[in-house]
């Protein structure tokens, strides 16, 4: 049986809200910066909604939940991290209503607005937070 498409008055399928870039505030490079030593220029961090399908798709329940405090997160965090792996920086921070600590991945090639960009976020364990820290990847942001 063929699942009927709802359509608006005129006989039109409902378009999809189609998302915009979010603008999540100031980087806080002296925080970073101190923590490991980098020497990051100034700028926003913004959240491209390519960016925003991508983490919808890999953390679609986290998704919506945790989308208003990333804002919080990244002009905030509680740690910092660095794994040398990848061309960017984590910031960490305890989101209470999804009741999880979330990561935030930031890209720190900056574009050419000079502006930041998040990769994604998902929720981190505590353990997991844990173990970085004890290796050296995961630092408490520092008080600048």
């Amino acid at each position: 049986m063929k699942q009927e498409v709802k359509r608006d008055d005129r006989g039109n399928k409902p378009r999809r809200e189609k998302r915009k870039e979010l603008s999540l505030g100031p980087l806080p490079v002296a925080k970073i910066n101190a923590a490991f030593e980098m020497e990051l220029a100034a700028g926003d961090v913004v959240f491209s909604a390519g960016a925003q399908v991508h983490a919808e798709r890999r953390h679609p329940k986290e998704f919506l939940l945790c989308l208003p405090y990333l804002s919080g997160i990244v002009t905030d965090p509680l740690y910092i991290g660095d794994d040398h792996k990848n061309p960017g920086i984590e910031l960490i921070s305890r989101v209470v209503a999804a009741d999880s600590m979330v990561l935030v991945a930031i890209n720190l090639d900056r574009d050419e607005q000079g502006r930041y960009h998040v990769l994604s976020f998902y929720p981190v364990k505590a353990e997991k937070i844990e173990s970085r820290r004890q290796k050296g990847f995961l630092k408490v942001a520092p008080n600048v």
